[in-house]
């Protein structure tokens, strides 16, 4: 028992130091898998959660035509050639006019073989180029 803690413990330290975890078993068997193809049989989405110093989260309105003007996280397609990294940055500069770096990644979800989102939390680290608002009670009033 005492191993299986020390083990579990230096797994545990791997991940939060961003080592990751190694891999041993696939509940797939190679005769069922087929190579993922972004933009063809698989869509890469990433996703931001950015808060402020006052802990409120940053969201944004939808502008497609489906769900405009819905709130939604700062999220997107990655796109052929781009990383993880660079996706998300994109997205929150595109969708919130912010500069972002990523902190760490958070979840990932995924729908069947169809789409993977990647949530990452983020930071701004640079300024705005848009009017934010911010949602106090049903009213949305500029933010100083």
């Amino acid at each position: 028992a005492a191993s299986e803690s020390l083990s579990f413990r230096s797994s545990v330290e791997r991940l939060l130091s961003g080592q990751g975890s190694e891999v041993t078993v696939c509940d797939v068997g190679l005769e069922q898998s087929k190579p993922a193809t972004l933009r063809k049989n698989v869509t890469y989405i990433v996703c931001a959660v950015i808060f402020n110093e006052k802990e409120e989260v940053l969201m944004v309105q939808e502008a497609k035509p489906d769900c405009y003007k819905q709130w939604y996280l700062p999220a997107g397609r990655v796109e052929v050639g781009e990383s993880l990294e660079e996706a998300m940055k994109r997205e929150v500069k595109e969708e919130a006019g912010f500069e972002s770096e990523p902190v760490t990644l958070l979840l990932i979800q995924e729908q069947g073989p169809q789409w993977i989102r990647f949530i990452f939390l983020a930071k701004v680290t640079g300024q705005r180029s848009h009017t934010l608002l911010v949602l106090k009670g049903n009213l949305f009033t500029p933010s100083p």
